[in-house]
């Protein structure tokens, strides 16, 4: 069997009854987390465009185009809520992939559509997700990250879509290689700045839901196109990573879904977490708030991973302004309006604040300045091996392969970021012994001379697997006074406590402004029982408290 044949195959066969209650859980406050990051959207400049859009084409349907609950046809409904989901970059990751733009939204719809159950949607939400962040680990090794793996949403798509229509294992099959027959490739100057990058899931969510209908009325797609000489791995990755696709219904990578907490690439995360802790260390001390004109620097130390989004962002930055998408990606601008608005939601990214503060935001955010630590993008690699093995990984591929896929990843990280011998000789001088001899062990030649024989991710404990974007903030005041925090683990995030408390603090946050607080509190009920409520209740809690 080709691989898709064989996802296929666990898509049409999964039950409700399969999945562990803690992954249900976990999907349930996926749905709340997409919905407040659809609200949270609405009101910036490029939900504003998006919204405006679908009411210029008129016409009701049987879908929910949110916030407000407005009844619109399938395609106008996805497209808005994809749109909306992505605005803010508040959207949940997990391993590995932005997946809850599709694997929430498509089937929601469709249920309303097909008039499928919510047992049916949340089944169906939950197969997206480990198709989707399956494929998006596969191509790991390749020119793309995160969001940008925007092909992942043609496979969890058509997954969610091939389920909720009760689509066969050959049908749901040819979904898939329909859906990957023309995939998307987002380019750079249209994801970092302007509002063209709220695309980025909606397009490819229509395609893959698109493929199941054609699917449905027989039309068929290659269930070679992965694999082929030709297919889908050859250009979309240096070296493709097939095993990843191992463990289904065994490892779940919904179980390593994160939520954020503040809207902005996951990489800013651990930062704000960290300018939180001292503004409130600060404020409990002195009995007020930081001022930004008290504030001589900012200084921030952070993974390779945060550095590199936040190069790609600042080339982006004068050309498209206080845009919502370029904050997003920028550190300094982020902590900026954290600090002098006291919060990172969704409020600070509407055009009269940004337009209201813009001079103060540029003056604070020149003051922060950004550092590599080279000991937190080693904490980040051991936790991936304390769960997955690493040594494991890199003994599935070819020597020859992985030489020629480090020589096409080093040109294009030359590309879009600056790090060259020098400060890659400067970062392993500043590690630990320890960290040197961590390194030293699983880069080794025995790593690719076959040290296992296979590797099956459903032998991972992927319920213990931590993303840890670990970041250190100091601020220092004219007056001398040195502040200091440190955050490994994001809020949110697997390995955090209260990981679940973020998701509903969120909806409640971002979705009260539209449903009103007793609205939302409801809402929230609902959602967390989603897959015993009737679709049209769940409806209208979410659009009207």
């Amino acid at each position: 069997m080709s691989v898709i044949e064989e996802v296929a195959a666990w898509v049409v066969g999964l039950s409700y009854e399969d999945i562990p209650e803690r992954v249900r859980d976990l999907a349930r406050h996926q749905v709340l987390s997409v919905m407040a990051a659809i609200h949270a959207g609405a009101s910036c400049a490029g939900g504003k465009a998006v919204v405006g859009a679908v009411e210029g084409w008129g016409g009701a349907g049987p879908c929910t185009a949110f916030p407000g609950g407005y009844p619109r046809p399938f395609y106008s409904a996805i497209l808005q809520n994809c749109s909306l989901s992505m605005a803010l970059d508040y959207d949940d990751y997990l391993f590995m992939g932005h997946t809850g733009h599709s694997a929430v939204l498509v089937p929601f719809a469709l249920a309303q559509m097909r008039g499928a159950t919510s047992r049916d949607l949340l089944v169906a939400l939950v197969a997206a997700n480990e198709v989707a962040g399956r494929l998006g680990a596969s191509v790991l090794l390749g020119p793309h990250n995160g969001q940008m793996w925007a092909h992942i949403h043609l496979l969890g798509a058509a997954a969610a879509a091939s389920r909720v229509l009760g689509l066969g294992a050959e049908e749901t099959a040819d979904a898939m290689g329909i859906a990957l027959a023309e995939p998307v490739y987002p380019l750079f100057p249209g994801f970092m700045g302007p509002g063209s990058k709220l695309l980025t899931a909606a397009s490819p969510a229509l395609t893959g839901t698109t493929a199941a209908f054609l699917a449905e009325k027989g039309m068929t797609g290659s269930h070679g196109i992965l694999e082929d000489p030709q297919g889908f791995w050859e250009h979309f990755c240096f070296l493709p990573l097939p095993f990843m696709f191992t463990g289904l219904g065994s490892a779940w990578v919904t179980d390593t879904i994160a939520f954020k907490p503040y809207p902005g690439c996951a990489y800013i995360d651990t930062a704000a977490d960290a300018l939180f802790e001292i503004m409130e260390g600060y404020r409990n001390k002195k009995g007020r708030e930081i001022d930004a004109d008290e504030v001589r620097e900012i200084d921030v130390d952070a993974s390779l991973l945060t550095i590199a989004m936040n190069e790609m962002s600042g080339g982006y930055l004068e050309e498209s302004g206080l845009s919502p998408t370029v904050i997003n990606f920028s550190i300094p601008v982020s902590l900026s309006i954290a600090l002098l608005a006291g919060e990172l939601s969704g409020v600070q990214f509407r055009e009269e604040y940004l337009s209201a503060t813009r001079d103060r935001i540029l003056r604070l955010a020149g003051r922060v300045s950004l550092r590599h630590d080279a000991s937190l993008t080693v904490h980040f690699v051991k936790s991936l091996d304390d769960v997955l093995d690493l040594k494991s990984v890199l003994a599935q591929l070819e020597l020859k392969g992985l030489m020629g896929a480090r020589r096409r990843l080093r040109e294009h990280v030359s590309r879009v970021g600056r790090m060259g011998a020098r400060e890659a000789l400067a970062a392993w001088k500043s590690l630990s012994t320890e960290d040197r001899s961590f390194l030293r062990s699983l880069f080794t030649l025995r790593s690719f001379l076959g040290v296992s024989p296979g590797y099956d991710l459903g032998e991972k404990r992927l319920d213990e697997l931590q993303m840890p974007f670990g970041a250190r903030v100091t601020v220092k005041l004219k007056d001398g006074t040195v502040l200091e925090a440190e955050r490994l683990i994001p809020r949110g995030a697997p390995g955090d406590a209260m990981r679940l408390e973020v998701a509903v603090d969120k909806f409640m946050r971002e979705s009260s402004q539209f449903l009103g607080e007793e609205g939302a509190r409801t809402a929230i009920d609902v959602l967390l029982d989603v897959e015993n409520k009737p679709l049209d209740r769940i409806t209208e809690a979410v659009s009207a408290g």
